[in-house]
């Protein structure tokens, strides 16, 4: 969990030296190469399960005045393993084709800022299936934001059957009709945007032709130069499928298009694009990950030795969240609308990590490790927005208010 480089420069005889270092336990490194079994796999397992069961608690967005409990975002993040691994973590089509792929689901609650999932899984168990294998986790009163790979129908209507909520952008294969069953007619939308120059449109619509879901649709057409970019990308991925860009693609390029179940008194149409954008922050979390952690640099070992040490390392991050949590609730406690960065305060983590297992292993006590070592390095750690935009801890405080 503690050292400080990472797999790929980790080697057993340094495990070794560390373990007799820290607990006196000689071991060769062929003793600890057995030991990174099945069994140390499962058992690290468990550890991360406890902690996930273990949450601290926080207040609800219902107590500061909104429907919702609170706001899940879940995202995969894949990256390449060695072709070693591609029986137990097998790549597909022309993604890392020959490699191995890891995939870990995740997801928190941004409020509270728990943990709810952390797995490791094979690409085979693609964001669809997932989505599908997870529906009992749903809970009544919260809202879930995740990425289009998660969303169907069946997923859509069981988060409506549950009591819950859903935001999301409107997935491009859906057919859309108005509340009388009109086919809408996005030529028709466009036309109307350019006459009457109206920021947005917030409609009651049904969303596919089969199994159709009832919801509001808000569209709002974004600025030339996003307009422009999305074009250019869009381009690029025809022409690598060898298809042109329909003229219905096009205009859709030039807006956004967001779903949700969440009436319009609990949620204006303002708020839907920034409430919406609060999925970015798991981005954050895993580039903390992989620029901080570094959990994506791997070197060939056995299959359960890379699972172990992974397992550790993200047992590592959960911990340190723990802080993360304790400060963002004191902070909170006095302004909802200031927090910590994520990105600053894990990279300060790296530096205190050895200091922080003393204190675990009760050699250093807790309080002298907060004030001469913790506090000091957190200092000037707060979320700065970037230019004309707003942190996410103000999104969620003009939330609160609307």
């Amino acid at each position: 969990m503690f050292l400080t480089t990472s797999q790929v420069h980790t080697s057993l005889p340094e495990i070794a030296s560390d373990l007799c270092q820290q607990f006196s336990v000689d071991i060769s490194k062929e003793g600890i190469h057995k030991r990174f079994s099945p069994q140390a796999v499962s058992f690290l397992k468990e550890m991360i399960k406890s902690q996930l069961d273990d949450r601290l608690p926080q207040a609800s967005l219902v107590e500061w005045g909104t429907c919702f409990t609170a706001i899940n975002i879940k995202d995969s993040s894949k990256f390449a393993l060695p072709g070693i691994y591609k029986d137990a973590y097998p790549g597909f089509g022309n993604f890392h084709k020959g490699q191995g792929v890891m995939n870990i689901q995740y997801e928190y609650d941004l409020m509270s800022g728990n943990w709810k999932t952390l797995e490791l899984t094979s690409i085979k168990t693609n964001d669809q299936q997932d989505s599908r294998e997870s529906i009992d986790r749903i809970s009544q009163g919260e809202l879930y934001l995740r990425d289009l790979g998660y969303v169907t129908p069946f997923y859509l209507k069981s988060i409506i059957d549950k009591k819950a909520f859903f935001l999301n952008r409107l997935p491009a294969q859906a057919l859309v009709r108005t509340a009388s069953g009109e086919l809408i007619d996005w030529k028709h939308l466009d036309k109307k945007f350019k006459k009457t120059s109206i920021p947005m449109l917030d409609l009651d619509v049904q969303i596919y032709e089969k199994d159709s879901v009832a919801c509001r649709m808000i569209i709002e057409r974004v600025d030339d130069a996003l307009y422009r970019d999305r074009i250019r990308r869009a381009e690029r991925t025809a022409k690598r499928h060898g298809v042109g860009l329909t003229k219905k693609h096009r205009i859709r390029c030039r807006y956004n298009t967001f779903i949700t179940n969440v009436e319009r008194k609990s949620l204006q149409a303002k708020m839907i694009r920034k409430v919406y954008y609060l999925r970015w922050q798991i981005e954050l979390v895993f580039k903390t990950w992989k620029s901080n952690l570094q959990i994506n640099k791997l070197k060939r070992v056995k299959k359960e030795r890379l699972e172990c040490q992974l397992l550790a390392r993200l047992l590592w991050a959960l911990l340190n969240w723990r802080l993360l949590q304790c400060c963002n609730n004191h902070i909170q406690a006095k302004n909802k609308a200031v927090g910590v960065s994520t990105l600053k305060f894990f990279k300060r983590c790296l530096v205190f990590s050895n200091t922080l297992r003393l204190v675990v292993l009760k050699k250093f006590t807790l309080h002298l490790w907060l004030t001469d070592i913790f506090l000091p390095l957190i200092q000037n750690t707060a979320c700065e927005p970037p230019a004309t935009k707003t942190t996410h801890f103000e999104t969620l405080y003009q939330l609160s208010l609307s």
